[in-house]
């Protein structure tokens, strides 16, 4: 299947609730088996805080070699490729890694408390 990002989202690509309503779309399809190809043409702003809530959740069922083989992206700039990776390898590594999650878990939880949220 392929998404045309910015059919479904605009060309901005920004919050974390745009980036549920991708993940939306393709976690049901990646679970059952089905590649997805996300086409970036358009996009002028790909945001990390979208990608985190699009992409990452994602390794809560798959791993680096399946998400790679089933999710595909097309047209990547060269600035939304490095983006890309360096979300994809901070999610696998939330996920799969207890010590990392840990840590960056205790992290978000001193800073706000440190902010009285």
């Amino acid at each position: 299947m392929d998404i045309q990002l910015n059919k479904l989202i605009g060309d901005r690509c920004i919050t974390a609730e745009q980036g549920q309503k991708l993940l939306a779309e393709i976690e049901p399809r990646l679970l059952a088996g089905e590649n997805v190809t996300i086409d970036l043409t358009g996009i002028k702003t790909l945001l990390s805080l979208f990608l985190n809530n699009a992409i990452g959740p994602l390794f809560k069922h798959f791993d680096r070699e399946q998400l790679d083989r089933l999710l595909s992206y097309a047209n990547p700039s060269d600035s939304q490729r490095l983006t890309l990776d360096l979300i994809l390898k901070n999610a696998e590594a939330y996920h799969r890694n207890p010590a990392t999650k840990k840590a960056v878990d205790d992290t978000l939880a001193r800073i706000l408390e440190e902010m009285n949220i």
